[in-house]
């Protein structure tokens, strides 16, 4: 059974945190599977320098814009719906070592999939199942096997500086 890692928490980081530690696994020629939810893939720094890496697929459950409270949750719901079951379907046929779920955790916290739809994915990996968000349920936080909390001391954004293409996105 794949272990899990959960990497949460308020700060900035968990998503780099994590494409590290699979572009490390890729060195080992591990076989990884990246689903980005709520992102579109454009502007990614990370797509572009990963593009180039066979041993790694990527899966983007997005739509223009970020999601909000007052975002149509229908749209989303049914964009990140498709996009699990294509994640499935590739699944199914190409076992991997490594899944990261980028941002699940925002995606879970405003319920636009639930946690036994997710689960689903987990019997297809043989080593590790990566999970990154901020607001990341208890119930879920509990499961980890290897649990990682970001926080956040001070960050230019909050002085109003906006985010810097190849470094915060």
């Amino acid at each position: 059974m794949a272990r899990l890692t959960i990497i949460y928490g308020e700060g900035k980081g968990k998503t780099t945190y994590s494409l590290g530690h699979i572009y490390l696994q890729s060195l080992l020629n591990k076989k990884i599977t990246v689903a980005q939810f709520l992102k579109t893939g454009k502007n990614c720094g990370e797509c572009y320098f990963f593009k180039e890496y066979d041993a790694i697929e990527w899966f983007y459950f997005g739509k223009e814009g970020f999601f909000t409270k007052t975002s149509n949750r229908k749209d989303f719901r049914n964009s990140i719906k498709i996009g699990i079951q294509e994640l499935k379907d590739f699944l199914k046929i190409n076992k991997r070592n490594i899944l990261l779920l980028d941002e699940l955790g925002v995606t879970l916290f405003f319920k636009l999939v639930r946690w036994k739809e997710i689960q689903t994915l987990f019997k297809f990996i043989t080593e590790e199942i990566i999970i990154t968000g901020r607001k990341i349920p208890q119930s879920i936080r509990k499961r980890a096997d290897n649990l990682i909390y970001v926080d956040e001391k001070k960050h230019p954004y909050n002085k109003g500086i906006e985010a810097r293409k190849g470094i915060d996105f």
